[in-house]
């Protein structure tokens, strides 16, 4: 039997949208297939380009979270692209944000890791051991091609 978790809520929120932008027709010459080509089987009409890891990308979405509300007692790196296997991605977070002394660690949970983000940030904050979380969620994609 689960019981109903006391509420909370979301004081902030950041986000970080990379300004390169790549179109289909652009893609399209790399790749040898054509701009409708691409668009009819994907529907993507361009797609952002960072030249900057996703621990950046998330830090910088963070401190607008963050703004003046001071340091969270929790991060939780929600994501399923990691910057590598080990260490975590959530510590590269820590380190961008100059959060040494706060505990973080990463759920990948593909598509659903916010999700699960949230649910694990909600129980933590009802044992009252967290009083402020700060959940990061990266969404990148990563697009290969061959010959």
């Amino acid at each position: 039997m689960s019981k109903i978790i006391s509420s909370f809520k979301i004081t902030g929120y950041g986000s970080y949208l990379p300004p390169k932008i790549q179109t289909s027709k652009e893609l399209s010459e790399i790749i040898g297939k054509s701009e409708d080509w691409i668009i009819s089987h994907t529907g993507v009409y361009e797609r952002r380009i960072s030249d900057i890891d996703v621990d950046q990308m998330g830090a910088i979405a963070a401190k607008e979270a963050i703004g003046n509300k001071g340091k969270p007692d929790l991060i939780i790196n929600a994501s399923g692209v990691p910057k590598q296997t080990l260490p975590d991605t959530s510590v590269f977070i820590q380190k961008e944000l100059g959060f040494s002394n706060i505990p973080s660690f990463s759920i990948h949970s593909t598509c659903l890791s916010f999700i699960v983000a949230l649910n694990s940030a909600a129980s933590l904050l009802q044992t009252n051991l967290y009083e402020k979380v700060l959940i990061i969620s990266i969404s990148t994609s990563l697009l290969a091609w061959c010959c």
